[in-house]
């Protein structure tokens, strides 16, 4: 049975149910960002998603004639979703100004500069700002990316094998299903709907454990250090240590009748 790593953190899994329920949303909303040193540049992005759409809903229910109840309370709370705006973009701004990014987090980060470079220059007075983020952006697109941690890495590679695992079992299964596969014996039939189970189980379990992990601050030397050991071990022996270990030993030299030894 293939089994995702557990996350570290699960303040993400509860992201996707949050954006179509008004009650605990702000609650669940402040407490993914409560603490920004414990999220990494993805997850304040994410983070910072979830509170401007919050936010969007706030000054609709401000503006509306008749604004739905959950809204209402939502724009209650808009106070203390422009702190927790404000906090995010200060803590992004501080991972970006020396930047380390993975692939994901790269363009994450460079439409968040452009956004603030964008309302930036609409200020005639914020010239050193644009000129700041033209900075930062540019550090961005020149950055070489950066390794994601082993945790998401372990992850990734759960997912990729149970993707593999389930274009064996679902086609069977589905066979069975329709009455045109059979089982030798029922202990097979029940050992292969265990492992179909537990691999659609894993399968809708997979994007919330991703998420998990990709939203929790990274050790950025560990990260580095880890993905070396594994590409080294990936990769095996050198060449050279190859050519070595397979040349043939030469013969033992062998006795000759005067008592010396012939090559």
């Amino acid at each position: 049975n293939i089994r995702l790593p557990r996350a570290r953190s699960s303040r993400a899994s509860r992201l996707p149910s949050l954006l179509g329920n008004a009650g605990p949303m702000v609650d669940a909303a402040l407490e993914f960002v409560v603490d920004v040193d414990g999220l990494s540049l993805y997850g304040l992005s994410h983070g910072l998603e979830l509170v401007q759409k919050l936010l969007e809903r706030a000054d609709h229910a401000e503006n509306a004639k008749a604004p739905r109840p959950e809204d209402q309370v939502i724009l209650g709370r808009k106070e203390e979703l422009l702190d927790a705006q404000s906090g995010i973009r200060r803590a992004m701004g501080g991972l970006l100004d020396k930047p380390s990014l993975t692939k994901r987090e790269r363009p994450l980060a460079a439409a968040f500069l452009q956004a603030q470079l964008t309302k930036a220059q609409q200020d005639a007075r914020a010239s050193k700002a644009v000129e700041r983020l033209q900075e930062l952006l540019k550090k961005v697109g020149d950055v070489a990316p950066v390794p994601d941690s082993r945790e998401v890495r372990n992850v990734e590679a759960s997912i990729k094998q149970m993707e593999a695992e389930w274009k064996e079992v679902a086609p069977l299964h589905e066979k069975w299903q329709a009455g045109r596969h059979s089982f030798k014996t029922n202990e097979d039939l029940q050992a292969f709907r265990r492992r179909y189970q537990d691999c659609s189980r894993g399968r809708e379990a997979s994007a919330e454990t991703l998420e998990s992990a990709l939203c929790a601050r990274r050790d950025e030397v560990a990260a580095k250090r880890d993905a070396a050991k594994d590409a080294a071990a990936k990769a095996g022996p050198g060449a050279g240590w190859s050519s070595i270990a397979k040349k043939p030993l030469a013969p033992a030299p062998t006795a000759r009748a005067d008592g010396f030894t012939r090559p």
